[in-house]
């Protein structure tokens, strides 16, 4: 079970991500082909990677073990869940890139159990390393507080919604996948959404318009999540980070002692006041450069191992166990289905912003 294994990686777009990873040597892991529509894009990839570009599932030959599908599923419109059961059928065993429906899911589990293969659904940002930061912190605090969160927080887009559900229930680790579902507010940008996880009471924002012309783009937000207990709040900023702990802030002798706050502090006598505001657990890129050249293959060079790892009889990890990558997938179902479709909207391109001018805007103009 320990020789190397050869990769097809399928889809030459987000794919790319995926043949990124493999510009850092990947133990255990060889980088042997490309199955794409045969666009310019594509063939230049191949060329840059050294590896044959197949444009049809005929020609790819036998010899591949792990087969990335990088290539939007039927319930986004897409070949990737025909092309995930083709490639199962010629032996090899798949990662297939979110979302998926549940349906569709659920066979394509069936149809690898049954011809002895491993079947994964990536939701990709948990892998990232501010998510797997943000989702082992989660774990820590839980288990030294020894109890559950008591609320959660979301903000995405519907294009992100899928992976913002993963992340949120992996932090969660456990609950019911049948919750109701109340819709509190459909103005605006935002549909207003809150349910209960377990004893987690959740709300969520969900962005209700998209441009069916540009459907990757135009995120109000991405992920932003917190999780918080009477102890504090844990917060994923944006896909990529900044990771923040908020501790609560409690002073112990708060409306019982005579002295004021200042002489307290002048005296040592106030030990609250020397706990920091807020701790950067995981610090965001310093510009989408670094997370396109970094980040994001490091996410997929996680999968991977991951993946390899289980081939070699390695327990599956908590986010790939069949039962959840299920449980996500209903939810995720669950919740568009209440909310009805997205509004379709023809957006412009967003203004951008110099974010220098903003470090710079530190004048209040209040008198000095």
């Amino acid at each position: 079970m320990n020789e190397t294994k050869r990769v097809l990686i399928v889809g030459a777009k987000f794919g790319e991500l995926y043949l990124n990873s493999f510009l850092t040597p990947q133990p255990g892991l060889e980088l042997a082909g490309l199955m794409a529509n045969g666009s310019s894009r594509a063939r230049q990839l191949a060329r840059a990677f050294g590896i044959p570009l197949y444009t049809s599932l005929d020609q790819v030959p036998a010899g591949f073990d792990i087969a990335c599908i990088v290539v939007r599923s039927t319930i986004v419109g897409g070949s990737g869940s025909k092309l995930a059961e083709a490639l199962l059928g010629k032996g090899m065993h798949v990662i297939q890139e979110h979302p998926l429906h549940p349906t569709e899911l659920e066979q394509l589990q069936m149809l690898a159990n049954s011809l002895g293969l491993k079947y994964w659904v990536n939701s990709f940002y948990a892998n990232a390393s501010a998510g797997y930061r943000w989702l082992s912190a989660a774990k820590t605090i839980s288990s030294e507080l020894e109890e559950s969160a008591c609320f959660a927080q979301l903000s995405s887009s519907r294009q992100l919604l899928y992976s913002s559900l993963d992340l949120l229930l992996q932090a969660l680790h456990g609950g019911s996948g049948e919750v109701e579902i109340a819709c509190l507010n459909r103005r605006g940008p935002f549909d207003q959404i809150s349910f209960s996880w377990g004893e987690t009471s959740v709300s969520l924002e969900l962005q209700n318009y998209i441009d069916p012309s540009d459907p990757d783009q135009h995120s109000l937000v991405a992920h932003q999540c917190q999780i918080g207990w009477p102890a504090g709040t844990l917060s994923l900023a944006g896909s990529y980070g900044p990771v923040l702990w908020t501790p609560t802030f409690f002073d112990e002798q708060h409306g019982t002692s005579g002295e004021s706050m200042f002489t307290r502090v002048a005296h040592q006598n106030a030990p609250c006041v020397d706990l920091p505001t807020t701790t950067t657990l995981h610090g965001a890129p310093k510009d989408w450069r670094a997370v396109f050249e970094r980040d994001a293959p490091r996410a997929v060079s996680h999968v991977l191992r991951s993946f390899l790892i289980h081939m070699n009889g390695h327990e599956v990890p908590p986010g790939f166990r069949a039962d959840h990558q299920l449980t996500v997938a209903r939810l995720w179902q669950q919740i568009l289905r209440h909310v009805g479709p997205a509004k379709v909207s023809t957006l412009r391109p967003p203004r951008s912003i110099n974010s220098q001018k903003l470090v710079e805007a530190e004048d209040w103009g209040l008198p000095s």
